[in-house]
């Protein structure tokens, strides 16, 4: 195991926030949140007489966690993203020799919405970006995790060929389904990176990209669930039972809703033939707010 730099708290920071800035793994806002969180964080560790990473506990980080906002009580949603926050810290120093563990592994937050599926977050899927790389070598699982995002199922994913993929165009085919309509899905830019890898590293157009072997429809579906909800839980977020494999596509369906204002470009984007099912993947109100007027 490589040696461990003792480095001071600012210094880690500002190697790991480069670092996701060269990575491309946060967009440009939530790179700004993110580094505003962490400055609090190492305010946190100032206050604690913790110099550096390594000094950083358990219950340190937990007691940040927990801290009570400016107007009250922290809220479950602050408090999930306070955790994130750390855990990419530690994710990305521990890559860059930094640190040697996470403080946050064991610490159980409530699940933001008791068992309905939702979407991820921002940090989040960055947080998964970060985790679906284990290794150097590594490029099948960043790249399952690229077409997820680019609203594959799991159904589908499997399928995937170099000869479905436009990486000039950025964009991947997807074949549909039973309940999906066939359609383009668009890689973001660090998807479009691990895509590229992947296809060097399986030279066969005909080859599937992110499955090895010749099993039924079934088990190349479950072996797909299998790569993406072992992202996840080297994310960390296992234990919230709103994160499923679906919750990539609605957050896939968030940027979409985000970038148009409207729901039925949510529903094409993936593939979704009902506009009440894609608004319902993505926790969004579309007929109250078309009744008050507000779209």
């Amino acid at each position: 195991m490589a040696e461990v730099i003792d480095a001071d708290v600012d210094s880690c920071v500002r190697a790991v926030t480069a670092r996701l800035a060269e990575e491309g793994v946060l967009a440009p806002q939530s790179l700004l949140r993110f580094v505003e969180l962490i400055e609090q964080f190492g305010l946190h560790l100032e206050r604690r007489r913790v110099e550096s990473l390594l000094g950083v506990t358990p219950a340190v980080a937990a007691d940040f966690v927990e801290s009570p906002c400016a107007a009250g009580d922290s809220t479950s949603s602050v408090r999930h993203f306070r955790r994130t926050a750390v855990r990419m810290l530690f994710r990305v120093a521990r890559d860059l020799g930094l640190a040697d563990g996470d403080p946050t592994l064991d610490l159980a937050l409530p699940p933001r919405q008791r068992g309905a599926l939702r979407a991820l977050t921002d940090e989040e899927m960055a947080l998964c970006r970060l985790a679906s790389v284990s290794s150097l070598e590594e490029t099948r699982s960043p790249a399952a995790w690229a077409l997820a995002e680019a609203t594959a199922r799991t159904s589908e994913l499997s399928e995937i060929t170099a000869a479905d993929v436009d990486l000039e165009g950025g964009r991947v085919w997807l074949q549909g389904g039973t309940f999906v309509e066939p359609r383009w899905g668009t890689l973001s830019s660090w998807g479009r990176g691990w895509v590229d890898r992947r296809m060097q590293a399986v030279p066969d157009d005909c080859r599937p990209l992110t499955y090895d072997g010749n099993g039924s429809a079934q088990s190349r579906q479950a072996a797909a669930c299998l790569t993406i909800s072992s992202t996840v839980a080297r994310a960390g977020l296992a234990d919230d039972p709103g994160v499923r494999p679906l919750s990539v596509t609605a957050w896939a369906g968030r940027q979409l809703l985000d970038d148009s204002g409207r729901i039925e470009v949510v529903a094409h984007g993936l593939g979704m033939r009902s506009l009440d099912r894609a608004a319902r993947l993505i926790g969004f109100d579309w007929r109250g707010l078309s009744e008050h007027g507000d779209r």
